[in-house]
């Protein structure tokens, strides 16, 4: 749900655009040029309507007058023209000195007019009673301003202006006819430090603010009472300033081939944050901006004769995040501050969490595993490796020497390690899968390398925060010797007062450092599958299954940080190659059904294998083997609202099974190779990554329901954060993006 560019008209045969309007009843665009020709353009298919020379100078504004199905348009020569729907002249009014800005007071139905040095409020008069569409007899004139008013803004009874002369001004209107109609509340005579090029008024649900943008180079934002808010530097000249209430973004033009987005409820720059202008680098510099509230639709011009139309895309995502490596998998904290996880093809891990008064702007924090796992490898659990698992092929593992630590379990030996973290960090080393363990905050991340790296938040800190008072109870003293800490304590509190009412904990626990607490040895080959047995689970611990290329399921209990079990055929009483071999292929998936207590595991063989879950590898009964799929078994989930196995595959189908897995209820085909499922935790609904393209899919209809497009690689994870109604997806071509949720239309 973006801004993208629809349409792009360049007019070779103009003078310099220097005024910019939309006419709501013929749907059209209207440039005014330098020398006094005013042309319409069709806003779908950007062709030329009408073309007109009725001006004698350069048109400097343009305006709607709704009631009265008015068109105006001013001009240097002294004349504003009224238009009618047809493009004729209704009215031409003799102003006797040129006209820069005019606007519509509502509430007073005036006309209000910026010439050199002074504004002048006329009457409007739709039928002409007094021979033109104002009554210039009954106008009221201020000169408080010193040089030209280049803008003029109208809100309620109030009328703002800014002029050359560097002023913002504030008037309030009269309704007594008899009485002078203008009243200054408010000169500020130096606003800025030069001359005003642009005002913008931005009305939202709890706020009015207003906008200034200037010669100086700097947006300023005002209160409604004309007093400073908040001042921002840009590297140009403003231009144009509109506000975008259906993505509520303010743009900015300063003299690049680009717009500046800004937010105006946090007042930070957010164009990092969208995809309307992240991959336009050259073009003519944007000049005017203006906002079609009707079509959700913003027009600009940019260099002396280009006409640019975006348009919002509902289908298309609302943020994207920027990383400099493909993105492999994703996972999110469901308490508050909610945090986003996502694991790089580079070793990295990086921590995303929402600017609390923001819904685009997002910090990060990224965590490389080479730097962090000198410090969990201590702790490091695995079993002693056994004989080959895979026929005619040794595995890498069967090489490591291991030794025992301190506590029994066993541990690889150093002296067998690289000198260069590099072989194990480097390319090869990709995130495949992550999860995050809600009940012990720990998340968990598979790895080429055959190892699975638990993540946490810093213990120490979060125990001493704890433990220190209220800061309004702080001595002095003890707060100069603590105010590190106490700052940041206070500032994770502040992050989200509700979310600590829910929890009290939730923030205390992630006030500081993010670090690799433990890695998991168990598997001797790249670990692709993860799943959580905890909430809902009939054990008091909390398991963590994985699987991976080596066809080894392995279950660890996270909390005691340690190897409970592996999977062993019962079938076979003594050692053999294929004794802990799950499947006849790659195990590429895992997902648990606590209502069962049954795990399936999707393999590279086709197949998905239904077991019963048990802390006892021998236990690990096969239940039944789902068949249908006619390649890789990229992803498989356990529907929790409907008690239903959903898979999807290389062989572009998705497939509903019955949750004993012993039919296939339902088949959705994709026209693409499937590699990421999930689902919509409100409605129910498939959110599958398909190649590049996000597809949402209603089981009830088994038809697709949405498919949104933006991203330019594979998809590889997908999921759904119903705490803010968004679909997430990570994706091969190093972005994350967020979307708006699918929602049914009422029966």
């Amino acid at each position: 749900m973006s801004m993208q560019k629809q349409l792009s008209i360049r007019d070779g045969a103009c003078r310099p655009i220097t005024a910019l309007g939309y006419h709501p009843s013929r749907r059209e665009v209207i440039t005014g040029c330098a020398d006094g020709v005013i042309k319409w353009w069709d806003i779908e298919s950007g062709k030329l309507s009408i073309k007109a020379a009725k001006h004698s100078g350069m048109v400097t504004s343009f305006l709607y007058w709704e009631e009265a199905k008015l068109l105006l348009s001013a001009s240097n020569d002294g004349t504003v023209l009224a238009w009618t729907t047809g493009a004729t002249i209704y009215d031409k009014i003799e102003m006797g000195r040129p006209v820069f800005s005019m606007a519509i007071n509502l509430r007073r139905h005036q006309l209000v007019c910026g010439f050199k040095s002074r504004i002048v409020v006329y009457p409007l008069d739709e039928n002409r009673t007094s021979g033109h569409i104002i009554r210039m007899s009954e106008s009221s004139t201020d000169r408080r301003h010193k040089d030209i008013v280049s803008c003029i803004v109208c809100h309620d009874a109030q009328i703002y202006t800014g002029g050359y002369d560097r002023r913002f001004i504030v008037f309030d209107t009269s309704s007594y006819p008899k009485e002078n109609g203008l009243t200054a509340v408010q000169c500020n005579s130096s606003a800025h430090e030069a001359g005003i090029t642009a005002l913008l008024l931005v009305k939202e649900s709890e706020n009015t603010r207003l906008l200034t943008g200037s010669f100086d180079n700097a947006v300023c934002i005002w209160s409604q009472d004309g007093q400073l808010i908040q001042k921002l530097s840009f590297s140009g000249v403003i231009t144009g300033l509109c506000y975008a209430s259906c993505v509520d973004l303010v743009w900015i033009a300063c003299r690049s081939p680009f717009a500046t987005l800004l937010e105006p409820k946090s007042g930070e720059i957010a164009s990092d944050f969208i995809d309307t202008f992240q991959k336009i680098e050259t073009g003519p510099r944007l000049e005017r901006l203006l906002y079609l509230a009707e079509n959700n639709s913003v027009v600009g011009t940019a260099g002396h004769n280009h006409v640019i139309v975006w348009k919002w895309k509902k289908a298309r995502s609302t943020t994207v995040l920027q990383n400099r490596q493909s993105v492999d998998c994703l996972a999110y904290t469901m308490k508050k501050p909610i945090l986003l996880f996502s694991g790089h093809s580079d070793g990295s891990v990086t921590k995303w969490e929402r600017m609390n008064s923001s819904n685009y702007i997002y910090s990060k924090e990224s965590f490389k595993i080479c730097e962090h796992v000198q410090k969990a490898k201590s702790q490091s659990h695995s079993l002693k490796p056994k004989k080959n698992t895979n026929a005619g092929e040794k595995s890498p593992g069967a090489k490591l020497r291991r030794s025992k630590s301190s506590d029994g379990t066993m541990v690889q030996d150093k002296q067998n390690e690289p000198s260069s973290f590099t072989r194990f960090f480097g390319n090869s080393s990709l995130k495949q899968k992550s999860v995050f363990v809600e009940e012990l905050d720990l998340l968990a991340l598979s790895s080429e390398n055959g190892r699975v790296y638990l993540w946490g938040f810093d213990d120490s800190l979060s125990s001493i925060v704890k433990l220190m008072p209220n800061q309004s109870s702080v001595c002095p003293e003890t707060r100069k010797k603590f105010h590190f800490l106490l700052d940041q304590a206070s500032e994770s509190q502040s992050k989200d007062s509700s979310g600590e009412e829910d929890n009290p904990d939730a923030a205390t626990n992630r006030v500081s450092g993010f670090s690799c607490k433990k890695v998991l040895l168990g598997h001797f080959q790249s670990v692709s599958a993860l799943a959580v047995v905890g909430k809902g689970s009939p054990y008091n611990t909390v398991f963590l299954i994985s699987g991976g290329w080596d066809r080894r399921l392995c279950v660890w209990d996270l909390k005691k940080g340690v190897l409970q079990d592996t999977f062993s055929n019962a079938d076979l009483e003594n050692w053999h190659e294929f004794k802990e071999v799950a499947c006849d292929g790659a195990i590429l998936d895992l997902a648990y059904s606590p209502k069962r207590n049954e795990f399936a595991h999707s393999s590279s063989d086709g197949l998905i294998y239904l077991r019963q879950f048990s802390p006892v590898g021998r236990e690990m009964k096969l239940i039944n083997v789902m068949r249908g799929h006619e390649s890789d078994v990229t992803a498989v989930i356990w529907h929790h609202s409907r008690s239903q196995w959903i898979s999807g595959s290389e062989d572009s189908t998705i497939r509903i099974w019955s949750e004993n897995g012993m039919q296939c209820e339902n088949i959705l085909f994709t026209n693409g190779a499937v590699g990421c499922l999930a689902f919509d935790h409100f409605n129910g609904c498939i959110l599958a990554g398909v190649l590049n393209v996000l597809r949402v899919y209603d089981l009830d209809s088994c038809l697709q329901v949405q498919s949104r497009h933006g991203h330019t690689d594979t998809i590889r994870a997908v999921l759904h954060i119903p705490e803010r109604n968004q679909y997430i997806t990570g994706s091969s071509d190093k972005t994350i993006q967020m979307w708006n949720t699918y929602s049914k239309s009422p029966p």
